[in-house]
C-alpha cells in the first residue's frame, strides 16, 4: 500500500522547490549578484532572528500537543507567538535606534521574521491534525506567490529590501489553507497550564534553533564581511538551490512518516513507533546518499542551464562540498534530530546546536579569509557532518531511534559506485550529451532498486485523524 501523505506532501514539496527554483532565476536575473547577495544577506539574518525569537515554539508545541486538547494547545501557541514578535520588534528597535543597522535592512527582517512566523506555526499545526491537503496547499501557495510577488517588487525598481518583504508577504497569504482547518477554534481556550508546557519543553529549543541558525549561516555572514554581497550572491545561489533540494525530500518524510511515529508514541506504542521511523531512517538515507550523488554528478550541467554564467562560475566548484554538507545535513534534520520529540531530552538540540555553531565558526574564521568562498564552503561541510555524527551518538543514550545498517551500507554503495561510475564514463566518453544519458540511466536503476529492495513508497500504519 502506498503511503499516500508522504506522496502528496512530497507532491506539494517538489512543486513548491520547482517555484523556488524559478524564484530563484528569475530574482538572481532582476537583481545582479550585489544586489542579490545583499537579499540573501537580509534573509540570512531573518533566519537568525526567527530561530530566537518564534520557531522554537512551533517545534515546542509539537513535542507537547495532546489531540483530545488540540484546541488549548493551538490558542496557547498563538499568544505566546504574538509575545516571542513584540520581544523581537523591541530589539530590531534598539538595534535600529543605536545605528547598527539600516531601518529599511531591520524592516526586511522584522517582515520576514513575521511571515515566516505565521505561515510556519500554522503549517505545524495543520500536519499535527493530520491535514495533509491544507498543508500541501499552503506550500504550493507560498513558492507561487514568493515567485510572483517578488518578480514583481524587483520589477518595479524594488531592491533586496522591497523583495523581502514581497516574500514576506507570499508567506503570510500562503498561510491561509493552513489557518483554515483550525479556524473554528476559540482563541479563548488557551491555558496557562498548555502555555507553561510548550515553555518548560522548549526553552531549550529558544536558545538551539537561534543558535543553529547562526551556525547554518555564519558562513554566509563571514562572506559577506571579508568579501561583500557580490561574492556571497552566487555562493548564496547555488548552496540555497542544493539546500533546497534536499529539504524536499527531507521534509516530505518528516512530515508524514515522522508525524505519525509520534501520533503512536504519543498513544504508548512504541512498537508501531520505532516500525515508522525505522521507515524514515530508510527514506533520509536515500535523500542523502542519491541526492549528494545526484548533484556531484548532474549538478554542474543543469545549474548552468538555470542560471546565468556570473552567478555558477564562481560557485561551480563549491557543488560536490555543498552536497555532501547537505546530505549530512539530512540526516541530521530530518531524522537524528527528531529523538528531542520522543524523549523529554530537548536540550540536547541545545548541545549539538552549540557544538555546530563552534566548529562553522571557527572553521570560517580560519579558511574564509584565506580561501573564500571554498573555505566558507568547507566550513559547512565540517559542521554539518560533526552535528550528525554528533547527534546520532549522544541521541542513543535517550531514545535509540532504529538505524537499518543492511540499507546504510547498500544505499551508501550504490551512491558512492554511481559517483566513480560515472567519473570513468565521463573520462572514456568527453563531452556531449552520452555520458549524461548514460548517467541518468544507471542513477534510475540504482534508485529503482533501493526504493524496491527497501520498500521506500510503502506506507506507515495510519493513525485516527483529530476531530475539530
Amino acid at each position: 500500500m502506498l503511503n499516500i501523505s508522504g506522496l502528496l506532501y512530497l507532491s506539494a514539496r517538489a512543486l513548491s522547490a520547482a517555484g523556488n527554483l524559478l524564484a530563484v532565476a528569475i530574482f538572481s536575473r532582476l537583481a545582479g549578484p550585489a544586489e542579490y547577495g545583499h537579499y540573501v544577506l537580509i534573509f540570512a539574518w531573518s533566519l537568525i532572528v526567527y530561530g530566537f525569537g518564534a520557531q522554537w515554539m512551533r517545534f515546542a508545541y509539537f513535542g507537547v500537543y495532546h489531540q483530545d486538547r488540540f484546541a488549548e494547545y493551538i490558542s496557547s501557541l498563538a499568544r505566546l507567538l504574538g509575545g516571542g514578535l513584540a520581544v523581537v520588534a523591541l530589539a530590531l528597535a534598539a538595534l535600529g535606534v543605536v545605528g547598527l543597522f539600516a531601518p529599511s535592512f531591520l524592516l526586511a527582517v522584522f517582515a520576514l521574521v513575521c511571515g515566516m512566523t505565521l505561515y510556519e506555526a500554522a503549517f505545524e499545526v495543520a500536519r499535527t491534525l493530520l491535514h495533509a491537503r491544507a498543508a500541501a496547499l499552503s506550500m504550493i501557495l507560498r513558492a507561487a506567490l514568493t515567485a510572483v510577488l517578488g518578480s514583481a517588487s524587483l520589477w518595479l525598481g524594488g531592491g533586496a529590501s522591497a523583495l523581502a518583504i514581497a516574500v514576506a508577504v507570499a508567506h503570510v497569504i500562503a498561510a491561509t489553507p493552513s489557518l483554515a482547518t483550525f479556524s473554528g477554534v476559540r482563541w479563548s481556550h488557551r491555558s496557562r497550564a498548555a502555555s507553561l508546557h510548550i515553555l518548560g519543553y522548549g526553552w531549550p529549543l529558544l536558545l538551539s534553533f537561534g543558535v543553529a541558525a547562526v551556525g547554518q549561516s555564519i558562513d554566509r555572514l563571514f562572506l559577506a564581511h571579508y568579501l561583500g554581497t557580490a561574492a556571497l550572491g552566487p555562493y548564496g545561489v547555488v548552496a540555497d538551490v542544493l539546500r533546497q533540494s534536499f529539504t524536499v525530500l527531507g521534509d516530505a518524510i518528516t512530515l508524514s512518516l515522522v508525524t505519525i511515529a509520534k501520533s503512536h508514541a504519543n498513544k504508548g506504542d512504541r512498537d508501531a513507533a520505532d516500525a515508522t521511523l525505522q521507515r524514515a531512517f530508510n527514506a533520509c538515507l536515500a535523500a542523502a546518499a542519491f541526492g549528494a550523488a545526484f548533484f556531484i554528478v548532474f549538478g554542474g550541467p543543469i545549474l548552468q542551464v538555470v542560471f546565468r554564467p556570473e552567478f555558477i562560475a564562481p560557485a561551480r566548484g563549491l557543488i560536490p562540498t555543498f552536497a555532501v554538507a547537505f546530505a549530512f545535513m539530512t540526516m541530521r534534520n530530518f531524522y537524528f534530530a527528531q529523538v528531542i520529540y520522543f524523549t523529554r531530552a530537548s536540550y540536547l538540540d541545545l548541545v549539538i546546536s552549540l557544538v555546530l555553531v563552534v566548529v562553522s565558526t571557527a572553521l570560517s574564521f580560519l579558511l574564509v579569509p584565506a580561501y573564500g568562498t571554498h573555505g566558507a564552503a568547507v566550513a559547512l561541510m565540517a559542521a554539518c557532518i560533526v552535528s550528525c555524527i554528533a547527534f546520532m551518538a549522544l541521541g542513543r543514550r535517550w531514545y535509540k531511534l532504529p538505524i537499518d545498517f543492511t540499507a546504510l551500507g547498500v544505499m551508501s554503495a550504490l551512491a558512492i559506485l554511481f559517483v566513480f561510475g560515472a567519473q570513468a564514463t565521463a573520462d572514456l566518453i568527453p563531452g556531449g550529451l552520452v555520458p549524461l544519458v548514460l548517467d541518468a540511466l544507471v542513477f534510475v536503476l540504482f534508485g529503482g532498486f533501493a526504493i524496491r529492495r527497501f520498500g521506500l513508497l510503502t506506507a506507515a500504519p495510519a493513525v485516527p485523524l483529530a476531530k475539530a
